[in-house]
């Protein structure tokens, strides 16, 4: 297994086109060849720096990738009046939202063709519960993701283990004909000014939790069950990848004098599910007794026989494998008796014949399990491991039908290189840098002015990918520069300026009209 760390170069705000007195409360880079998107502040400010930052890929998913799984803009309206009634929306995820309302406004414009009219808070919270709307939809397509877990006695001859928990997850999502998520991968991270820092392996748009842990190394991903539908509306419901959130950042939901799983086992217990998911929970082992590292929550919305609509699973209810390990793909086993999976038994299969657990075992079991592209039906477009004490992360993406990420090796990278992404909170105001480094205007749509103070800084343009960018670069004033970008198409760039002693970066977007 291939340990490779990435360090990423630390950006700073971008600034609105609107004139406004206040920071982007953002940066985007780039991490483990995917986008690693980094917001802060409020989350209203948060909502806005990640639709300001990546409003045309936002776009695109709404439009292109959303609309088709859903089987078209009628399916679409149906299943948003059905949100407006039946939902609850968590206060932050509507500032979120809000805010990417005006975080796509200040930028592209909220003016969709496909559904030929603004696009609305509604929109964003719909991308982040297609999960949930999948229960509107009769299908007889099985449902993906599959995950591995395991701990203490499982993992002591793992050198890099050595008895800590860790979990390996394939991300299986639907494939659509235009194959937009190929290049929807991204890491975000999340600081907000109330709550945990935490991060989401996720796309553009996305506001939720699919997969993810916070600083304090507690882990989390979903599945889809297999007893989908939606039965009963008797109650409110709430998206269950923002469920999730919450009880990751929140700071102690459940009122219990501690920050753990249990956060998340409540609030995603507490309201009306709208579908079917096995959600795998995972905690450093300093959290609670030894069988208690892990937990599968259940949850059904299609009125199981014991009346209930959620159960917890616990590594004593797997009674044909050692303890301290569990497999998960997507049939409940506690809430109801488990339908026939063909990824399930490989899993147990390889568990019992070898109960030792490491980290290339781990990998490898989402190799045996993994889903090849197929359009239309559907792919394994991530997978990983979270490793929480450590506070670790092993990821890889399909790029392509040809890029499978189950194929390849992981990136490992470590939370110093997620955290901290900006300017710490805390830090002392008032404090002027010995050197600054301005651009306008930002947004551009053609030429950009950088500012610097100090030294003259040597300029180099890079897109997103990291490559290098040649534009034409005029010096006037002894310090200040422009950079004519009129060429190049509309996206995201990152001006970096050095002179000797510093270096410095600035992230400047780039449209069209």
């Amino acid at each position: 297994m291939k340990y490779l760390l990435i360090m990423i170069l630390v950006t700073t705000a971008v600034f609105s086109p609107k004139a406004k007195s206040t920071e982007v409360n953002g940066s985007l880079d780039e991490i483990a060849g995917v986008r690693l998107l980094n917001l802060w502040g409020t989350w209203e400010e948060i909502g806005y720096a990640h639709a300001y930052l990546l409003g045309p890929d936002i776009k695109e998913i709404l439009e292109g990738y959303l609309l088709e799984a859903a089987g078209g803009p009628y399916n679409y309206q149906i299943a948003r009046t059905i949100m407006e009634n039946y939902f609850y929306y968590p206060q932050e995820f509507m500032d979120y939202a809000h805010g990417m309302v005006a975080g796509m406004a200040d930028t592209i414009g909220l003016w969709s063709d496909s559904l030929q009219r603004d696009m609305d808070w509604l929109d964003f919270c719909a991308c982040t519960a297609t999960p949930d709307l999948a229960g509107l939809v009769e299908t007889d397509t099985p449902w993906g993701c599959s995950s591995a877990g395991a701990w203490g006695a499982a993992t002591e001859g793992d050198p890099e283990l050595n008895g800590s928990p860790a979990m390996s997850r394939n991300f299986d999502y639907y494939l659509d004909y235009s194959d937009i998520i190929y290049n929807a991968h991204l890491i975000i991270t999340y600081d907000p000014d109330e709550g945990h820092d935490w991060v989401g392996v996720s796309m553009p748009g996305f506001m939720g939790l699919l997969s993810g842990m916070n600083e304090l190394g507690v882990a989390c991903e979903i599945n889809m069950g297999n007893n989908q539908g939606t039965v009963q509306l008797d109650s409110t419901s709430i998206p269950i990848c923002m469920g999730m959130a919450v009880g990751l950042f929140s700071d102690d939901y459940n009122n219990d004098g501690s920050t753990d799983m249990y956060d998340i086992m409540s609030i995603t217990t507490e309201y009306n599910p709208f579908n079917s998911y096995d959600l795998y929970c995972m905690q450093p082992r300093s959290f609670g007794p030894a069988n208690e590292n892990a937990v599968i929550i259940e949850i059904c919305n299609g009125a199981p026989p014991s009346g209930g609509t959620w159960a917890f699973r616990w590594a004593s209810d797997e009674p044909t494998i050692a303890p301290d390990r569990m497999a998960l793909t997507n049939h409940h086993r506690v809430l109801l008796d488990p339908d026939t999976c063909s990824r399930y038994p490989k899993l147990l299969d390889s568990l019992e014949t070898n109960p030792d657990v490491t980290l290339d075992r781990l990998w490898n079991f989402m190799g045996a399990v993994g889903l090849l592209p197929d359009a239309g039906y559907g792919v394994t477009i991530q997978t990983m491991i979270f490793i929480p004490e450590q506070r670790k992360m092993g990821l890889a993406f399909t790029t392509s039908e040809d890029e499978v990420c189950f194929e390849k090796e992981p990136t490992w990278i470590e939370w110093g290189d997620l955290f901290p992404n900006h300017v710490p909170q805390g830090i002392e105001e008032g404090i002027t840098p010995a050197v600054e480094f301005t651009i306008a205007p930002n947004p551009v749509m053609g030429v950009v002015t950088v500012t610097f103070t100090g030294n003259p800084f040597e300029l180099t343009l890079y897109d997103i990918s990291g490559r290098v960018v040649d534009v034409p670069v005029s010096t006037f004033d002894g310090n200040a520069c422009s950079m004519d970008l009129t060429s190049l198409p509309a996206g995201v760039y990152r001006i970096t300026g050095t002179n000797g002693a510093d270096v410095l970066s600035r992230q400047v977007i780039l449209l069209k009209q």
